[in-house]
């Protein structure tokens, strides 16, 4: 079907999402499928799509955190709507929905919920951010066919293991996607993941015809290290003392996004080591200097320097990681 139709739509959406007008984004929506464009199509290309607008432009400065989260909200609320507006099946395979414990990230995820429920699956949305212990009770006590796991975020791969092998032990599959399983998904299959989608359109289709072992996923799944363990174990301390150090190289009240910044860069350590994969850390190097010098908060790289300084005087293994990294990325 030709674009035109979202093309067109796209000319009105801005200030729908900055003003917090759901109820203008809905009509453009509705409006769409009136048209004639298929739900997935408004749902991914369209609405998920804005939200990645979104981001970006935060990224780059251009919006407040307080309008990415209006624009942000406005979009969620659409596809409740539309999610809303369908009938829950009383037969069939059941699928639940969720985001990996840590992860706030919701979009993706319950625009997922939203096309298995219009194609007729019964559907939970259980949210972002799911602790995993009580997943795993959930899934044992519901028990359906399958677990959609989404990570928005490299930062959230311990959540996302978490999470996976805690829909095994109740016996579910797991397929995953988002952004945070790494480039075709290749960090999905070393997390113990059942399988891994490279589009949400893609999702169902795989589940109508894949075959998972639990057993054998798990099999694969990386285990971490005593190392890693005492270092995950450590991280509130070694937050503590990036701050301090933070402080100390930018006097004054530490504004909340480089406090923030210094726990994603550690947690993208962390995974890094979790899959063994340094393109990690450097994707996140890349990113934080990007998005941190775009909102005039990081002369210098102090966050990263800063984490450096309390990972080596704790953690000189990790702290060599970040210093091999930075020097790569600079």
């Amino acid at each position: 079907m030709s674009t035109k139709p979202i093309s067109s739509a796209q000319l009105a959406v801005t200030s729908a999402l900055l003003s917090g007008d759901s109820g203008a984004l809905y009509r453009i929506a509705a409006g769409l499928l009136d048209e004639g464009v298929p739900i997935e199509t408004v749902l991914f290309d369209f609405l998920v799509a804005a939200g990645d607008q979104v981001g970006a432009r935060w990224q780059s400065g251009d919006y407040l955190i307080a309008e990415e989260h209006v624009a942000t909200a406005t979009i969620e609320t659409v596809v409740s709507l539309l999610m809303g507006s369908l009938d829950q099946p009383t037969e069939g395979a059941h699928i639940i929905v969720s985001v990996a414990e840590g992860d706030d990230h919701s979009l993706l995820s319950r625009a997922l919920a939203a096309y298995f429920l219009f194609l007729e699956y019964r559907t939970t949305y259980v949210g972002a951010n799911v602790v995993s212990s009580d997943l795993h009770h959930y899934l044992r006590s519901e028990g359906p066919e399958a677990l959609v796991l989404s990570c928005a975020m490299t930062t959230h791969l311990f959540g996302a293991r978490s999470a996976i092998r805690a829909s095994h032990e109740a016996g579910v599959p797991v397929l995953t996607g988002g952004r945070g399983f790494g480039q075709n998904g290749v960090w999905a299959t070393l997390l113990g993941a059942d399988a891994w989608s490279s589009s949400p359109h893609g999702a169902p289709s795989i589940i109508e015809t894949w075959t998972p072992d639990i057993d054998s996923a798990e099999s694969r799944a990386m285990q971490p290290s005593a190392d890693l363990l005492q270092a995950l174990d450590s991280r509130s301390a070694i937050l503590a003392t990036a701050q301090t150090e933070l402080r100390r190289r930018l006097p004054g009240e530490m504004d909340r996004r480089l406090a923030e910044g210094l726990d994603l860069l550690l947690g993208a350590a962390l995974a890094a080591e979790l899959v063994d994969d340094s393109v990690v850390l450097r994707e996140m190097l890349q990113w934080q200097r990007s998005m941190l010098s775009a909102q005039g908060l990081d002369p210098g790289d102090q966050v990263s320097g800063s984490m450096r300084k309390a990972l080596n005087d704790s953690l000189p293994w990790l702290g060599h990681r970040l210093s091999r990294e930075m020097d790569a990325t600079s």
